[in-house]
């Protein structure tokens, strides 16, 4: 108690608090049960790193990153990742015959004489902050290291676990175990992904190990486990199967399902999708916020004059508005932000997807079934006779599903909809190798919008800089106007895992369908015409559109290049254009 008196006038001492912060920090300690240390930073009157700096200072031991430090292997492998898991330390190093410790409460005598106790050797303690003890500890044993330690501590020995099956696991372990360990490392897994915002988790088996792989902002990173892990691969895709009602006897056919998850305050719907492969079932899941979603037109990236362009597409009565892109480039969140603007009382509105990503309220959508017949086209047809405004399809991929939209406008329906083209202009020549006629897409086209998603320069850690002169060569930009931009970019932080990245926007390709348009529609003129003609009428491509963005300092030249390099490289080439507008 001394102690802990003792720390807060160090506080005092060193600026950390005033006598006024102190009070209010020890009020809020006292009403949460936590300490004093944890408050402070939440309070925001000091960062984490000075309150835990003052307090080495305080006790005369040295503080450390630990998430940052280069610790041998053969610490770690001396250290069991239950023990330090569960006692709250991370293996530092080797001294003089003892073993160097880093704890975040170097105040509780208990706590180090636990350590030294369960480890039965010197220790010598060290200071670094809790967040650092959780994410060296994540990388050091891997995620879940602690709860497959405990499985393996029941068997003889590991090779003999490695060819056990799922039954053979539950039988040898007892199943209340293995369930309840199983249940754990999964849990873990996926409360990891969505607090590091992750849109897709990867499961997926080799020869010798397991690799899970987080997808985020569009990039994939490996989660450090367990090498171990690999012998649970069956237990833990049943697991998941069960919690999304699957059929965990088949294991030779591709299945799909969903899991509704709520986490604090946050409501999810994971998307699951198990495959069958040489070494084993992979499994996807697409992680999908309930409440993060509902993104308006004026969140998603778009620049003025292009929300300017698109509300007045919303406006049209009737005709068809696709959006073009790869999967996983925002087109059904562009969608379902249009959806929602015209969302009204008096507008009746369907939808048919594949599957249904969210829920919207007030729109009625239809989730497509292909076991039983239930396909886009039978789901346009049914549509028809419950006298929609404004219609949906998740995607057109064949003739007949194509035909039914394109009739479905010509007949006095707004028609949404999305396809797999590389560029705006793509959509044309798509929809003609589908068989559509070319005089029923010059006739009910109003726009064909192309979108990528650009990772968006890190507001915490941003910083402003010059882009090397060759950058920009390469990007195509030419050397005018560059007085009115603002380069910015991400120095790496905690806040986005050190990228210099953290969050997405989109950029648009916005071909208007005017009459020149349709004109060369018409007389199946190439695409690359066609995207000329947009240019001269002011079409902005997605590299242009990416410039702007990175003029605004939201984004890097080097992030624009990396999601059009499939677009507009191509386009210089056959264009004879290799210049960025400014």
């Amino acid at each position: 108690m001394l102690a802990r008196k003792a720390l807060e006038t160090q506080f005092l001492t060193d600026g950390i608090l005033d006598k006024e912060k102190l009070e209010r920090a020890r009020a809020e300690a006292l009403r949460t049960g936590t300490s004093l240390l944890e408050v402070i930073p939440l309070l925001g009157y000091a960062t984490s790193e000075a309150v835990y700096r003052c307090l080495a200072a305080y006790c005369q031991l040295p503080f450390v990153l630990a998430s940052k430090m280069d610790i041998p292997e053969t610490v770690v492998k001396n250290v069991p990742a239950r023990f330090a898991t569960h006692y709250g330390f991370v293996p530092i190093a080797e001294k003089n015959g003892a073993l160097v410790v880093a704890v975040s409460d170097p105040l509780n005598a208990q706590l180090l004489d636990d350590i030294r106790l369960v480890l039965k050797r010197r220790i010598e303690p060290v200071v670094t902050m809790p967040e650092e003890i959780e994410r060296a500890t994540k990388t050091l044993y891997g995620l879940g290291a602690d709860t497959v330690e405990r499985i393996l501590s029941e068997q003889d020995s590991v090779a003999s676990l490695l060819s056990l099956d799922t039954q053979q696991l539950g039988s040898d372990l007892g199943d209340e175990n293995i369930d309840a360990s199983i249940i754990k490392f999964v849990n873990e897994v996926l409360m990891e992904a969505i607090h590091s915002e992750a849109t897709d988790i990867h499961i997926e088996p080799f020869e010798d190990l397991l690799r899970v792989r987080y997808r985020i902002d569009g990039i994939l990173y490996q989660v450090p486990t367990p090498a171990t892990i690999r012998g649970f691969q069956s237990a833990i895709v049943s697991r998941i199967k069960i919690m999304a009602n699957m059929n965990i006897a088949e294991k030779r056919l591709p299945q799909d399902g969903k899991i509704p998850v709520s986490l604090g305050d946050g409501q999810y719907d994971l998307r699951v999708s198990v495959l069958p492969t040489v070494f084993g079932e992979t499994v996807n899941i697409r992680i999908l916020s309930r409440t993060s979603m509902f993104l308006t037109l004026d969140q998603l990236g778009f620049l003025p004059d292009d929300l300017l362009q698109f509300n007045a597409f919303l406006t049209k009565p009737h005709g068809i508005i696709l959006v073009t892109g790869p999967t996983g480039s925002g087109k059904t969140t562009t969608l379902y932000a249009s959806l929602n603007k015209l969302n009204k009382v008096d507008r009746k509105v369907i939808t048919i997807e594949d599957p249904i990503e969210y829920q919207l309220k007030g729109i009625t959508q239809m989730q497509v079934q292909p076991r039983i017949g239930f396909d886009f086209a039978l789901g346009l047809r049914s549509m028809l006779r419950h006298d929609p405004d404004i219609m949906m399809v998740g995607e057109i991929r064949d003739f007949e599903t194509a035909e039914m939209a394109i009739r479905s406008s010509l007949t006095g329906h707004l028609v949404f909809s999305t396809l797999h083209t590389n560029d705006a202009a793509g959509a044309v020549t798509r929809l003609v190798d589908m068989g559509v006629e070319p005089f029923l897409i010059a006739s009910t086209m109003i726009a064909a919008i192309a979108q990528r998603l650009v990772r968006c320069v890190c507001v915490k850690c941003s910083e402003p800089y010059e882009p090397d002169a060759s950058v920009l060569r390469e990007f195509g930009v030419t050397l005018t106007g560059l007085e009115t931009a603002t380069f910015r970019r991400g120095r790496g932080c905690d806040a986005c895992r050190h990228t210099g990245y953290k969050g997405r926007i989109a950029i648009y390709e916005i071909l208007t369908f005017s009459g020149n348009v349709k004109e060369m529609t018409y007389r199946r003129a190439p695409a690359t015409e066609i995207k000329r003609k947009g240019r001269e009428q002011g079409m902005r491509t997605l590299r242009e559109s990416g410039w702007q963005q990175v003029c605004l300092g939201r984004t890097t030249l080097e992030e624009v290049m990396r999601v059009t390099s499939d677009v507009d490289v191509l386009d210089a080439i056959e264009t004879g254009d290799a210049s960025v507008q400014v």
